[in-house]
């Protein structure tokens, strides 16, 4: 049993001082109590006496779940700044992402996605759904699932709680369109993804460290009788896992669907009987009031990812009325352009504020604190995506959790009721400098024990990549 004693921890929507946590060996919140102070911490170390806990300074929040990420796009980025069409738009990005997916092989992906994790662990998440479709890699056998072997290990050496979601990706289009040869490390079969998920299963059994899921990558992707036919056959297989599936993120995808089905990809959704508490509906950006209410009632999450959202210049998903709506939300890294949960909440509000021209679009009147209103939001709305048991301050839950020191950010100058809105909204998005992920510190100081190991392989893999990516992005411009 370990006990903690934390300096400023949020506590059920309020922070605390120096409360002390016991932790048990599952790395669970076994109870609450409150600690001795920092004073008397230091008077009973400086008395030689034993000490009765371990003293945590700085700012300390439950971690976040990130609801939707591609790793191996880490390295993207940089790669995608310049233009290589007249027209640049999330379909011109899509075949530069294409390009670096084929050159992608076993040990670049567990690199990259290595890099990644770290990344997120720092930027105030503790766990990641990874929603992979990259399965058919460029080296190493022809196994179908390579990757998920890569990501798993790629978790572990960092520590992340991971959701796994393999992801069934058929057509270029809607109408079972043939898919492009760029699409080809994607592309599954049905039978073929129902063995692998059932491969899967035993890899990855529910009492094990990585959580199993499933997603469809869109309506335009994989048919919606296909959808239907496969959530059927996973029931039936003793199988209800969290289903994650991209949903109009684009005009010309919300248009296509209506022309093929006579209907808005949600409400395909909901006409079909594919929403609900199991669902994740991933940026759905270009949804009518009606349809966000839609997806409120039924019970599904609706997860945002606002700075890839804003770098492919996707547009931005009503949030506030979502919200009001009642509705479960939960936030991405996705493209992992920003590998930050503050910098994603500071996004989501300021893409509404551009959009509406006015401030604090998404406060409201029981909580006039758009960052403490986001926080709070995205911690329920994110594990729940993840299919897991969040981090809170209970009975039995996660121990998950984040600190800050005080030199990020101006936290320690203002009252506690501004805390949160100094992390989201101070001049930077900030860096823990301490982690704990199930009871066990995988942050301390700033600092991985792996780190210098994480990173030498990430920029091996870059360095592999640099010119092999160069020939052929310089090819497509060409073109």
């Amino acid at each position: 049993m370990q006990l903690l004693t934390f300096a400023n921890l949020w506590i059920d929507g309020a922070w605390r001082s120096d409360v002390a946590v016991e932790i048990d060996d599952l790395g669970r919140i076994a109870r609450t109590l409150t600690g001795p102070s920092a004073a008397e911490q230091s008077a009973a170390e400086q008395s030689s006496a034993r000490r009765s806990s371990a003293y945590v300074p700085g700012l300390t929040l439950p971690g976040l779940a990130d609801a939707h990420c591609h790793a191996f796009q880490r390295m993207l980025p940089a790669w995608t700044q310049r233009a290589r069409t007249a027209g640049e738009d999330f379909w011109s990005w899509r075949e530069a992402m294409y390009t670096a997916a084929a050159k992608i092989g076993y040990d670049d992906l567990e690199a990259i996605a290595a890099r990644c994790y770290l990344d997120l662990l720092r930027g105030g998440y503790t766990g990641v759904a990874e929603f992979l479709y990259l399965h058919r890699l460029r080296h190493g056998s022809n196994a179908a699932l390579d990757a998920d072997v890569a990501i798993a290990r790629a978790a572990a050496r960092v520590g992340i709680r991971l959701t796994l979601l393999p992801t069934l990706y058929q057509h270029s289009n809607f109408g079972g369109a043939a898919p492009t040869p760029a699409q080809a490390p994607f592309i599954r079969s049905t039978g073929q993804f129902m063995q692998d998920f059932a491969e899967l299963r035993r890899r990855y059994p529910p009492d094990g460290e990585t959580a199993l899921g499933v997603a469809f990558h869109s309506l335009r992707a994989v048919d919606v009788q296909t959808i239907t036919d496969v959530s059927l056959q996973l029931a039936a297989a003793g199988a209800s896992p969290v289903t994650h599936i991209h949903v109009a993120e684009q005009p010309a995808e919300v248009a296509a669907c209506r022309e093929h089905y006579g209907s808005t990809p949600v409400a395909l959704l909901a006409e079909r009987g594919l929403l609900g508490p199991r669902w994740a509906l991933v940026h759905a950006t270009h949804t009518t009031a009606a349809e966000l209410e839609q997806i409120a009632s039924s019970g599904a999450t609706l997860v945002l990812c606002p700075t890839t959202e804003a770098d492919l210049g996707d547009g931005c998903a009503d949030a506030a009325h979502y919200l009001d709506a009642g509705g479960r939300l939960a936030i991405g890294s996705d493209s992992n352009i920003g590998c930050n949960a503050w910098g994603e909440l500071r996004q989501l509000e300021w893409a509404l504020r551009l959009l509406r021209g006015r401030r604090n679009v998404l406060a409201s009147s029981a909580e006039p604190a758009v960052a403490d209103r986001l926080y709070r939001a995205a911690l329920q709305g994110g594990w729940s995506a993840l299919g897991r048991q969040g981090p809170a301050v209970s009975a039995l839950e996660r121990a998950d959790f984040v600190t800050f020191d005080s030199n990020e950010g101006d936290w320690p100058q203002l009252p506690p009721e501004y805390y949160l809105s100094a992390l989201v909204f101070g001049s930077m998005a900030p860096l823990a400098r301490q982690v704990m992920v199930g009871g066990r510190w995988i942050i301390r100081d700033g600092r991985h024990e792996k780190e210098a190991e994480i990173d030498a392989r990430y920029r091996s893999a870059l360095e592999r990549l640099k010119l092999p990516l160069r020939s052929a992005l310089n090819s497509a411009i060409a073109r």
